[in-house]
């Protein structure tokens, strides 16, 4: 603590310089830090679920034609979209981040429309992402993300054909 001496010699009064000890503030700007270390919550890092399609060797995987969207991720941050089953006519409509999830949000309403003769699973969205060679790997994390922000809960990650490949650069040029 401060410390102040006052010596009397005579009739005059000296004043000595006070002297502090800071060794009681040490401690406890120590048990501060400890406390606060202590007392911190560290995140625990979030897993994304990722769920890919499981192909027999003999034969691929089959999906719901009408409730089903396929997005591929390509160059500049563009999206080619393309709904139900793929074939040599099928044109690929090309949509930027921010008109994807309006897609996704019409192709919801649409399916909610659909007649109740259609299967439970057919009134759902079915979301397959096939990443192409030329994307960029945020691409496919914030397509994860409209998954989640959309509530679409049927999605797969799966591998571009070649077929899709070379129609897709055909129509992007």
């Amino acid at each position: 603590m401060a410390d102040i001496q006052i010596n009397q010699t005579g009739n005059k009064r000296t004043k000595r310089i006070p002297s502090l000890d800071l060794t009681p503030m040490v401690d406890l700007g120590f048990i501060l830090i400890t406390f606060f270390i202590y007392t911190t919550t560290i995140t625990d890092p979030h897993v994304m679920d990722i769920n890919m399609p499981y192909k027999p060797a003999t034969e691929g995987t089959s999906y719901i034609d009408t409730a089903t969207l396929t997005i591929i991720p390509t160059k500049g941050h563009l999206f080619a979209v393309y709904g139900g089953t793929f074939n040599e006519q099928t044109q690929f409509k090309t949509y930027t981040q921010t008109t994807l999830r309006d897609a996704i949000m019409q192709k919801q309403a649409a399916l909610k429309r659909l007649p109740a003769t259609f299967t439970e699973q057919a009134h759902k969205l079915h979301i397959i992402i096939k990443p192409n060679d030329d994307c960029e790997y945020q691409d496919v994390v914030s397509l994860l993300d409209e998954m989640a922000i959309n509530k679409v809960v049927y999605y797969a990650i799966d591998d571009i054909t070649p077929t899709e490949k070379t129609i897709l650069t055909k129509q992007l040029q």
